[in-house]
């Protein structure tokens, strides 16, 4: 059995099925913190802290959690306050959400991108996906409370607007917001095709953020990825491959639409042929790591056959670019 937190292989059998230092570095704990909520609680819980603003914005449940760990054991419990954790249950609509989401956070993390601390616990007898919130730092005495804006406040749409625009006006706030612009820009090209080659077709404005250096810095730079899920394989029917136009268009997007993007952000050739040759490079360990993960067999068989096919996408019309990788089974 892997850590659901870490996805190494326990050495122990861990009842919590978490790695001790996996634990201490997420919750700042000896041991998992409670969590006792069933299925009929949480559908409870998702109605009711709805009208108190407890919910986060957007299409999951998402609960706002506190870390008590005054006593004994340490528990997860609802509040109305700034909160450090937010859960994501399992769904009735779609199958194994938590799973999937963080696979691809793992995968994100195997690609070299910054991510919000994730794992996976287990609540009402189900696997949820948890995740710490990076706009809150708590201290023994206090909390930092850093700045953390989406790009739909600060590009100044409304939020049933967040799938109108596209990306190459993600990087005009990036040009006017970022203090290190150039970097995040760079950083957008790369989370991109990471997402294409992932099935994500759900960055909308509101998945990306900025985010304050230090409490009353004034200084923002690109947050750390979240809400990385494969969407194209959790929902086939959804023929479009991006969230928000890339070079025009939300289908059919080629390698060649990439490029034009890099280009209109200020990357070199050189250097955005040089990112996709590394997140393509980096495909057997995609495949592995679907192989490995906790998503029922049938999804894993739709998440590779894209992978792959996106890979295949990406490598066309570029000698360079053309490499036949191992199997996994290899």
């Amino acid at each position: 059995m892997n850590c659901l937190c870490c996805g190494k292989p326990l050495k122990t059998d861990e009842p919590s099925g978490w790695h001790k230092a996996c634990v201490k570095r997420f919750f700042g704990t000896s041991v998992i913190p409670e969590l006792e909520i069933d299925n009929s609680a949480l559908e409870h819980l998702a109605i009711e802290t709805a009208g108190k603003g407890l919910t986060i914005p957007g299409v999951q449940k998402k609960l706002s959690l506190h870390l008590m760990s005054e006593g004994r054991k340490p528990r997860l419990t609802l509040v109305n306050y700034p909160t450090g954790f937010i859960l994501k249950p399992q769904v009735e609509d779609f199958r194994a959400l938590p799973e999937a989401e963080h696979l691809v956070m793992s995968m994100a993390d195997a690609a070299g991108i910054s991510t919000v601390p994730h794992a996976l616990v287990m609540g009402g007898g189900n696997l949820a996906y948890i995740t710490r919130r990076i706009d809150r730092v708590f201290g023994k005495d206090n909390v930092e409370m850093l700045a953390m804006e989406d790009f739909c406040q600060l590009d100044l749409r409304l939020t049933q607007d967040k799938y109108r625009g596209s990306y190459e006006r993600c990087a005009k706030v990036i040009e006017r917001y970022s203090s290190r612009s150039g970097l995040d820009l760079s950083e957008l090209f790369y989370r991109l095709i990471f997402c294409f080659i992932t099935g994500n077709s759900d960055m909308h404005l509101k998945n990306f953020s900025l985010i304050e250096t230090a409490e009353r810095s004034g200084k923002y730079v690109l947050s750390p990825a979240y809400d990385l899920l494969p969407v194209n394989v959790i929902m086939p029917e959804d023929v479009e491959q991006t969230a928000l136009a890339l070079n025009g268009k939300k289908q059919n997007i080629r390698r060649r639409d990439f490029l034009v993007f890099a280009e209109g952000c200020g990357i070199t050739r050189q250097s955005a042929e040089k990112m996709m040759r590394k997140l393509l490079s980096i495909k057997p360990k995609f495949l592995a790591m679907c192989g490995e993960s906790l998503l029922p067999e049938d999804m894993k068989l739709r998440f590779a056959e894209l992978i792959e096919e996106r890979c295949n996408v990406l490598e066309q019309g570029n000698p360079c670019l053309l490499y036949t990788s191992p199997s996994p089974r290899d």
